[in-house]
């Protein structure tokens, strides 16, 4: 397809898709000649997740080419691969509960509006149009109040900005593991077995990325001890 085309179908400008393969966020398109351009679906496919990457995830774009580097199979993203999981999954994740009136919530944690404005605005959770979130998002939101009650509110600086770093840090994180699962799994296995080792895999890596965090927190602390005594 020509520019224009790859204009219309991305929704993004001629402008920044020039500034996007300059900067490597996306594939040199195939030349007939000096003048002469064509863009394929990839194309299309990689604007759109970096669009996606921006405005719900407010990812910076340094982060987003980490994402989008070594990406040398799409496997993971066709549609015949497994069409059923992520619906089979969610149901299976409680992803379909109730949703829940933000402000109501709010109310229940002692907060105000502002802490849902603001957990909005960085990405960390959703809020619909008639003021409810899922219950994922409240979750989430328990468990920020809960931080926040231990000491990681403004009184001593910390702000919801500061929680991007876990959000770009997931939002790296799952894209390799989808991509690692479906490249080992998809033609490889059935639907069912994929679902089970799906629903299983979240809840074993929840529990190692724990392990593997608290170890890497506790080695960095020693190490902070040792260097602050040999200073002494």
């Amino acid at each position: 397809m020509r520019m224009r085309d790859l204009e219309k179908a991305s929704g993004v400008g001629r402008e920044t898709i020039r500034y996007y393969i300059r900067e490597g966020l996306l594939p040199e398109p195939a030349r007939a000649s000096r003048n002469s351009a064509s863009y394929s679906d990839d194309h299309v496919a990689r604007l759109k997740a970096i669009k996606r990457l921006q405005e719900e995830r407010f990812l910076p774009l340094a982060v987003i080419r980490t994402l989008l580097e070594e990406d040398t199979s799409d496997r993971w993203l066709a549609p015949d691969a497994f069409p059923m999981l992520d619906a089979m999954l969610a149901v299976r994740l409680a992803e379909s509960g109730a949703r829940i009136s933000a402000a109501e919530l709010v109310e229940s944690l002692g907060l105000d509006q502002k802490a849902i404005d603001e957990n909005v605005a960085i990405g960390m959770i959703s809020l619909a149009a008639d003021g409810t979130i899922s219950a994922r998002d409240a979750a989430i939101m328990r468990t920020l109040a809960g931080m926040s009650e231990i000491g990681f509110n403004d009184t001593l600086g910390f702000t919801s900005n500061d929680m991007r770093i876990y959000l770009d840090f997931v939002e790296w994180v799952t894209t390799q593991e989808m991509r690692l699962f479906f490249d080992h799994t998809a033609g490889q296995v059935g639907e069912a077995r994929a679902l089970d080792m799906a629903e299983r895999g979240v809840s074993a890596v929840n529990d190692l990325v724990s392990q593997l965090r608290t170890r890497a927190l506790l080695r960095k602390l020693g190490e902070r001890r040792r260097v602050a005594n040999d200073n002494l």
